[in-house]
């Protein structure tokens, strides 16, 4: 569970600044994408600009997480 937690706010996070249309977003995705096995997954992340040791991107998932079930509610209602 911790795994999938991890990686899911962390693709969220990669997402939203891309989507946002950050200049860097992308090609900071694709060094990710290309770093492989070649430092420990947190410090990957980190130098792609996601730094899983704040609570910042687990936050920014929770957020939007909220954000899309209230957008259900009153699709539902």
């Amino acid at each position: 569970v911790y795994q999938y937690a991890t990686g899911y706010a962390a693709a969220s996070a990669f997402a939203k600044s891309i989507l946002e249309g950050k200049e860097e977003a992308v090609p900071k995705y694709i060094e990710f994408l290309k770093s492989g096995g070649s430092d420990y997954p947190i410090e990957i992340l980190k130098k792609a600009g996601v730094d899983m040791t704040t609570s910042k991107p687990l936050e920014a998932t929770i957020d939007r997480f909220n954000e899309l079930l209230d957008m259900l509610e009153k699709e539902i209602n």
